[in-house]
């Protein structure tokens, strides 16, 4: 299982399971944006300011 962790500028942390690396480059993309826009699952996600993002071979992170 893989997972993206999302560090946002307040602070606050996002765990996305199973996506696939093209939305981590996406996201990747648009680290220091007012906006982080992204498509997942078919549908427009918008996680606000995103500072930096991680990929991870595991997912049972946060569990």
């Amino acid at each position: 299982m893989t997972a993206a962790v999302l560090y946002k500028e307040n602070q606050e942390m996002v765990i996305l399971r199973n996506v696939d690396k093209s939305v981590l480059e996406q996201i990747k993309a648009q680290c220091g944006n007012d906006r982080c826009i992204c498509k997942i699952d078919d549908k427009e996600v918008d996680y606000g300011a995103v500072s930096h993002v991680i990929w991870m071979d595991r997912a049972d992170i946060g569990d």
